[in-house]
């Protein structure tokens, strides 16, 4: 009989990751990483969390793809505004090389002052989007704002 992944199992393998991550032992953080997303394929923060330690381990190609898997079934599901989120996220995240060489004339407190603003863009975009496409909706419907 096939178990279903409760929430709990999930959080567990985020959790068991990161204190992996922290004691040095990457390989071990990515194969939990791997199990959270195979329990919750629809979980953004195991997937972003998988690609990051991708990253940190310096696998940059596997970081890039987990995040495209990410971005392919949020597509294929229909969720477009979702995908363009993490697409933006994972850009601002994982930049091209060339971004990289600008990035190293800067300290790394500067670096990663400009990744939370970049982040919190892409935050405040998405919310302005979702809220306009409610509005839209809302007045599509015949409703009032």
């Amino acid at each position: 009989m096939i178990q279903v992944a409760s929430a709990n199992d999930v959080a567990a393998l985020l959790g068991g990751a990161l204190s992996l991550s922290r004691a040095g032992n990457r390989t071990a953080a990515i194969a939990a990483l791997r199990s959270a997303v195979v329990l919750a394929p629809d979980d953004r923060t195991a997937h972003r969390r998988l690609a990051a330690a991708y990253a940190v381990a310096g696998d940059r190609a596997s970081a890039r793809a987990e995040y495209d898997r990410f971005i392919a079934r949020l597509e294929a599901a229909g969720f477009s505004d979702a995908a363009s989120v993490e697409r933006a996220y994972a850009a601002v995240v994982l930049p091209p090389i060339v971004a990289r060489a600008v990035a190293q004339r800067f300290t790394a407190e500067q670096v990663v002052a400009l990744r939370r603003v970049a982040v919190a863009s892409i935050a405040i975009a998405a919310t302005l989007a979702a809220m306009f496409a409610a509005g839209a909706q809302i007045l599509a419907s015949g409703g009032s704002l």
